[in-house]
């Protein structure tokens, strides 16, 4: 595999020898707002067609074009074609600005798998690659206009909890995304209260995901690339949109602020109501966005991005349970009352990420295109949760804190290089300033804390090599992590296009991984947030992607596709937290090495059918781990093990004013350590003279037991507002135009997702605990300005 790396390599190289007659390149915008449309497609009207798509940045190039005169025809999705006539200069370079107007449409949302506006990664090539507008995800109802309740309908992208906005993918630990804002890693991007992404849809462009086997340019982590990229402003007036409710606030305004100059502004604030009756939990969380964009002139342009958020949450229940207590105590027996008027759970989380950044990019030739960033992104948690409760000489008492800080300072940049239409050469580098700090106290005992402040240097190369109908691209990343040598990690793509619309794609690459993420699921009693942890003084964590795939295009508008994946975890790490201090005085002496696997098959439909669009998905997998802290280093399936997924989004355009949707998920459950016997832990009490015992449950094989399935199905409509009292509202605001947003969730209630059993005592019942027992309905107006 290195000898063929190498070699493809050094056959691209030889080709850039070649001289080229004409080059055309240039960069696509939209011709209302100024935002660049990445993915739009170029075609020449040749005796031999060529084309190509426009990259991340909405620049294309190409070379290798024989005549001085062409026809080009530029399209995209949501837009007018555009046909114009190239005449190229004596010196072979032409640079153009092509800006395509949006197709008038009744409704804002029409098709929901249409191409993304902006993405990474290289579609062309790419494998096990998906991507969410936001108008996709305004059509999933139970998303809720959230980013990773959206994205957890793709296939092999699943949900940890039922609570928790983290998610697995192929049957990864969550700390094995990248999650990227812009091009900046982002650390917890997730709010406490309302299970979601910290991400205000409104000022959302795209949601790009790449879920194995992702290329060279993309590091330190070992499962999947998320990258959420957001608007810049628009050059056409003020647009925005905004709205209200009793629970949560969102505003979004773009606007021109001179002829070069664009900005957007967005912010959301959330206040929990209910929770603040009934809890006295004082709860919030709020997020905003700050983007300013200049454009000196139509080959550079410098972006300035800035974004906050915090979360506070406060639950205590004590007021409840003594509720309760009370009134047994009134109507039934006191002893019964007794450890509910005794017992107190309560939850304390505070976290908040700050991020800014610069980009500024440019078009050296038009061939050679050039990036460069710098970010700050820092992020700061102190979580706390407890449970006690105290009956007769019963004591049980469980509780743990956590404290995190994030600090990533980071320069990187990359050149893009064209020399001609059959070859893309990309290299890059990355350099970042680390510093994490962590701390925990489980049971009310400290288990140390640990601070690092490593170092990353990183380059990779990756070269596109079209040959014919089979395409290549073979890749290399070189790593330095602290003072540890260098890790290198080489991958490769391959696409075959055959007859019949047919493609078979495939890709294998080495990833490395060095910071990674405590797995306090079984300590916490739900785990919200990743605390990380880099591997400064061990070997990083090390996994290989084995990727096939098949695509086919039925028809204009509708693709099948399967990915058969196997993913070989090398090298994985688990943590004990409940070793002691005097075993441990270091979080990175809690750590142990084990290995793992992961493996499954993933089948896909997505496109239109006259009125209907959307997509539908089918997983089988497995995924195990095995630890020499665990069952002696037996094989176990993974926490995030789901052997059978069915899951889809259907959205059905009733008129031009009038859509609904559904989204429907049918999964197996997770394997789950479910206690079957009990430790008595025996306290003297020397001042009252007593003796106190208090229950701890066990068990003795870990996941032992599977979860019952999870079942849903959930109902949406969309309709634009042309009276009544919506309509008040919108020319109140002075808007063009408003929304009526209704959505229906839960409909299988009376079948119970089962969260998790609680034991009684003698262990002959277990208790299911669930979190859809009530059918739901929202109601809501957008309003766009």
């Amino acid at each position: 595999m290195k000898k063929f790396i190498f070699i493809a390599i050094i056959f691209s190289f030889g080709f850039n020898l070649i001289a080229q007659r004409n080059t055309l390149s240039g960069i696509v915008y939209d011709s209302q707002s100024g935002e660049t449309l990445v993915g739009a497609t170029i075609q020449i009207q040749e005796k031999t067609p060529k084309g190509t798509a426009t990259n991340v940045n909405g620049f294309f190039s190409l070379a290798g074009i024989e005549t001085n005169t062409v026809t080009i025809i530029t399209s995209f999705i949501g837009y007018e074609n555009k046909t114009q006539t190239i005449q190229f200069p004596d010196n072979h370079k032409t640079f153009i600005e092509i800006r395509l107007k949006p197709s008038t449409v009744e409704i804002d949302q029409i098709n929901v798998v249409e191409a993304a506006p902006d993405i990474i990664g290289d579609r062309e090539i790419e494998t096990s690659q998906h991507r969410l507008t936001p108008k996709a995800m305004k059509s999933i109802p139970t998303a809720r206009n959230d980013v990773f309740k959206a994205i957890k309908f793709m296939p092999g992208i699943e949900a940890t909890e039922p609570l928790s906005p983290l998610v697995s993918v192929r049957g990864s630990d969550p700390g094995e995304n990248l999650i990227m804002l812009d091009g900046v890693t982002i650390y917890n991007p997730y709010h406490f209260m309302s299970s979601s992404g910290i991400f205000n849809m409104q000022t959302v462009k795209n949601v790009d995901m790449l879920v194995g086997g992702f290329g060279a340019e993309y590091g330190g982590r070992n499962s999947s690339v998320i990258h959420i990229s957001t608007k810049d402003g628009t050059e056409d007036g003020v647009h925005g949109e905004v709205i209200p409710s009793t629970v949560e606030s969102k505003v979004f305004v773009e606007f021109p602020v001179s002829k070069k100059t664009t900005m957007m502004v967005g912010a959301r604030f959330n206040y929990d109501v209910i929770g603040n009756f009934v809890l006295n939990s004082n709860s919030y969380f709020y997020d905003a966005n700050f983007s300013l964009t200049h454009r000196f002139n139509p080959k550079n342009r410098l972006t300035i991005k800035y974004f906050t958020s915090r979360d506070k949450t406060s639950m205590d229940f004590n007021t409840i349970y003594k509720l309760m207590g009370n009134t047994l105590a009134k109507y039934t027996d006191p002893e019964i009352a007794e450890p509910f008027q005794e017992m107190s759970f309560a939850w304390n989380n505070k976290w908040n990420n700050n991020i800014a950044t610069a980009i500024y990019k440019s078009v050296i030739t038009p061939k050679l295109f050039f990036r460069t960033q710098v970010y700050a992104s820092l992020h700061n948690a102190n979580n706390s949760s407890q449970f006690k409760m105290d009956f007769d000489d019963i004591i049980f008492n469980t509780s743990t804190a956590f404290k995190s800080k994030v600090q990533d300072w980071t320069a990187k940049a990359y050149l893009d290089y064209r020399p001609f239409y059959n070859n893309q050469l990309k290299v890059g580098a990355e350099y970042s300033l680390y510093l994490f700090s962590n701390e925990s106290i489980v049971n009310e005992v400290e288990n140390a804390s640990a601070s690092s402040e490593p170092k990353l240097l990183a380059f990779f190369a990756e070269d596109k090599i079209k040959l014919g109908s089979l395409i290549l691209r073979p890749g290399i990343r070189f790593t330095k992590f602290q003072d540890r040598k260098i890790k290198y990690e080489p991958r490769i793509n391959g696409v075959l296009n055959l007859p019949f619309n047919w493609k078979i794609k495939a890709a294998y690459g080495l990833y490395y991984q060095y910071i990674i993420s405590m797995n306090t699921q079984e300590l916490e009693f739900s785990q919200f947030l990743d605390y990380y942890y880099p591997l400064a003084k061990v070997e990083p964590s090390e996994s290989y992607h084995y990727i096939i795939g098949l695509e086919k295009k039925v028809g204009k508008n509708q693709f099948l596709s399967a990915d058969f994946y196997f993913k070989d975890i090398h090298r994985t790490y688990t943590f004990d937290l409940l070793q002691s201090k005097l075993e441990a005085f270091a979080l990175s002496d809690k750590i142990f090495a084990g290995s793992g696997e992961s493996y499954g098959m993933e089948l896909m439909w997505k496109g239109q059918h006259h009125k209907f669009s959307g997509w539908a998905s089918y997983t089988l997998a497995k995924s195990t781990r095995s630890f020499p802290n665990i069952m002696d280093g037996k094989e176990y399936l993974y926490d995030y093990n789901h052997t059978h997924t069915f899951k889809g989004v259907i959205n059905f355009q009733a008129t031009d004013k009038i859509s609904y949707s559904t989204d429907f998920m049918f999964q197996s459950g997770v394997p789950r350590s479910v206690e079957n016997a009990l430790q008595f832990y025996y306290m003297y009490d020397p001042i009252q003279g007593e003796v106190y015992y208090s229950p701890q449950y066990t068990i003795n094989q870990k996941n032992s037991s599977q979860m019952p399935w999870i079942m849903s199905i959930n109902l949406g409509l969309q309709k634009k507002v042309v009276r009544g009292f919506g309509k008040d509202i919108s020319n109140f605001f002075g808007a063009k135009e408003s929304y009526l947003v209704v959505n229906v969730r839960n409909l299988l209630f009376l079948r119970r997702n089962v969260m998790f059993y609680l034991p009684v005592q003698g262990f002959d019942k277990y208790i299911p605990f669930g979190d859809n027992y009530f059918p739901t309905a929202s109601i809501g107006y957008t309003i766009k300005f």
